[in-house]
């Protein structure tokens, strides 16, 4: 049940952190690791920021992104990381966010969709949203969301519409957001998402595996459970999985800590940058980004 989370002070982050402990970031993008906009297409994510998740795999940490994204706009946000990607709330997965697409689709998962019935969606939302002048339609190759951050006075108008419409899709959802509902394919969320992130790259050998999740948004919950075992197991794991959830924001929430804003996130991962440094684990050899971490 959702509660008040724990205030982490983001420059004493390790100090929940043990050196004994192979960790694993998951990260969100919006509200996360990019200011939060009216308009989507003007987030970015600030180059610090992406300096600092370089210098963070660096010196070993394992990070994937985890967002409600298409995964052609999060590599564009990340770029010029290569790090794996579960976009669109999971529908799309690419473990190098280096590949395009159609290059190895042996490294990139999509899941089996009905493209008609979400063309059929997606056209009758269209049709429906046509005498408003404040919503947004964010057609995803996987999915489509209907934004109302422009005017949030529209959240019932918004939630109508889209009810409406999955009335008859009995295979599709209503997943609700930051000022937006999406139509998704039953099934699918953050947590499941994280789960077969780890799956792929985590060391089943090791006993000591710590997921970490950083999430702003009402989407971000199902993340928060997985990783802090109120969900199955990793694929892999002989335990349960015992993770750190972060809220951004200090809002109810199923997330054990939060930080109040994504400036905090980033003191946050410099100090978990202090932490990676003072532990000595630097697979990669000498970090190569030119920066002041």
């Amino acid at each position: 049940m959702s509660k008040r989370p724990i205030y982490i002070r983001p420059n004493n982050f390790a100090d929940y952190l043990s050196h004994r402990q192979d960790y694993y970031l998951f990260l969100d993008i919006d509200g996360t690791l990019s200011n939060f906009t009216i308009n989507p297409n003007d987030s970015i994510i600030p180059r610090t920021t992406l300096d600092l998740l370089q210098a963070l795999q660096d010196h070993g940490m394992n990070i994937a992104v985890v967002t409600g994204r298409s995964l052609t706009e999060a590599k564009k946000m990340l770029s010029p990381l290569s790090l794996p990607i579960a976009a669109t709330h999971g529908l799309e997965i690419a473990l190098d966010s280096s590949l395009n697409q159609d290059e190895d689709l042996n490294d990139v998962n999509t899941l089996s969709i009905d493209t008609l019935e979400l063309d059929k969606i997606k056209q009758d939302i269209l049709r429906s949203c046509t005498v408003y002048d404040d919503f947004f339609i964010e057609s995803k190759p996987y999915s489509v969301a209907l934004h109302f951050r422009k005017n949030p006075v529209l959240a019932d108008e918004a939630h109508a519409i889209m009810k409406k419409v999955l009335k008859n899709h009995p295979a599709w959802v209503l997943t609700p957001g930051k000022y937006v509902w999406e139509a998704t394919p039953k099934g699918i969320n953050k947590g499941t998402a994280i789960l077969y992130l780890l799956d792929k790259i985590i060391d089943k050998a090791s006993n000591n595996a710590c997921a970490i999740f950083i999430g702003d948004d009402i989407t971000d919950e199902a993340g928060f459970k997985a990783i802090q075992g109120l969900d199955k197991l990793a694929k892999g794991l002989d335990q349960p999985l015992k993770g750190l959830g972060i809220k951004v924001g200090g809002e109810s929430t199923c997330a054990h800590y939060y930080v109040n804003d994504i400036n905090e996130v980033t003191d946050l991962l410099r100090n978990l940058l202090s932490f990676c440094r003072k532990r000595g684990v630097s697979p990669s050899g000498p970090t190569n980004v030119n920066s002041h971490y």
